[in-house]
């Protein structure tokens, strides 16, 4: 589906001085990160990179905040409307006001976090919708772009979200750009716990060999989802990534 951007799309969780959760860097990887993406972009041997945050947890703040300031990245954070005020974890609209105030972006990541290849048509168009209009009216600016919970999407959903009103969609397959329903689909790179500043290079870089790994992984993975089913596939995903239990047990509610 189309060819990889120039520039970089990196997805970010959680940055906290340690964690066993394989979607979360360490505070000095992240700090590591920026000094690499910085020292390239000055000998010009990569476009700027794209940051994003998932999920608008309490971390993505408080640790990630200050560095991008060292470094004068400005980022973009999906939020989930639906749990804001659900769990401590979670920033609250004042805090999401604080890094809007300081330059970055605040956009969707759902309503609720449910996977929406899983929704039906009126949970999909409410996932969509309800986040949109309360993103923009709590925070006074238009919301039009949406990273997809847990990577799962499909012509249906990008149907969806042109329908709602958004003109961008990030997914989670680094390789991909196109555009489907007048709708650009972004593709970003999840970056992980055991991700090395040499595999963040290639991927800044772009790097076909390493994009190319990377599509295989993922087919792979499609061909295990569609032997055991996705909802089996998540539970031992959780399992190996360290996913906590709220979460885990609130999408296992989707797939049931």
């Amino acid at each position: 589906m189309g060819t990889a951007r120039q520039n970089a799309v990196l997805a970010y969780h959680e940055v906290m001085l340690e964690s066993n959760y394989a979607y979360c860097v360490t505070s000095s990887a992240f700090a590591g990160h920026l000094r690499l993406f910085d020292s390239l972009a000055k000998i010009g041997q990569h476009s700027p990179v794209e940051i994003t945050f998932d999920d608008g947890e309490q971390s993505q703040l408080h640790n990630a905040l200050p560095l991008l300031a060292e470094y004068g990245v400005f980022a973009r954070y999906f939020v989930t409307p639906g749990l804001i005020g659900t769990a401590a974890k979670f920033l609250g609209w004042d805090e999401l006001k604080t890094l809007q105030n300081a330059g970055h972006s605040i956009q969707s990541h759902g309503w609720s976090h449910k996977f929406l290849t899983f929704c039906s048509d009126d949970e999909l168009a409410h996932e969509l919708s309800a986040s949109k209009q309360l993103l923009e009216q709590k925070l006074g600016v238009a919301v039009d772009e949406i990273s997809v919970p847990g990577g799962r999407w499909n012509r249906r959903v990008i149907e969806a979200c042109a329908a709602a009103g958004y003109r961008r969609v990030y997914v989670s397959d680094p390789w991909i750009a196109t555009t489907m329903f007048g709708i650009e689909v972004i593709g970003r790179f999840m970056v992980r716990r055991t991700t090395t500043n040499a595999e963040l290079q290639k991927i800044v870089q772009r790097d076909h060999s390493a994009l190319w790994k990377l599509r295989m992984r993922s087919q792979v993975r499609q061909g295990i989802v569609g032997l055991v089913g996705d909802g089996l596939y998540h539970r031992l995903w959780c399992r190996l990534t360290g996913y906590n239990e709220f979460e885990a047990a609130r999408q296992q509610d989707t797939h049931d």
